[in-house]
């Protein structure tokens, strides 16, 4: 993964966390959105996009039900962690 990307999208999807969990929920899914294009442009790159594509069901769903921690939880650990590992296999 590129190293910039990483030093972008990581401190994007947890300042979305941040905001999701103030109840900020506007902004913080518009922001999910931008996270999610970051993340589009770098899939290809990604070595275990299934985990990843099931961690994004997850986090829509939560979006969807208004389960604003849930995905917060999703975006400030689970994936940059998943999105570190990718990196890691790829190094």
């Amino acid at each position: 993964m590129k190293p910039e990307v990483n030093i972008i999208l990581v401190p994007k999807l947890i300042s979305t966390a941040h905001k999701l969990r103030l109840g900020h929920e506007a902004d913080g899914s518009h922001d999910f959105g931008e996270c999610l294009d970051l993340i589009n442009g770098i899939l290809p790159e990604l070595q275990d996009s299934g985990a990843l594509m099931a961690l994004f069901q997850n986090m829509l769903a939560a979006q969807e039900r208004h389960d604003w921690l849930a995905l917060a939880d999703c975006l400030e650990y689970e994936l940059p962690l998943l999105l570190q590992q990718s990196a890691i296999s790829q190094g």
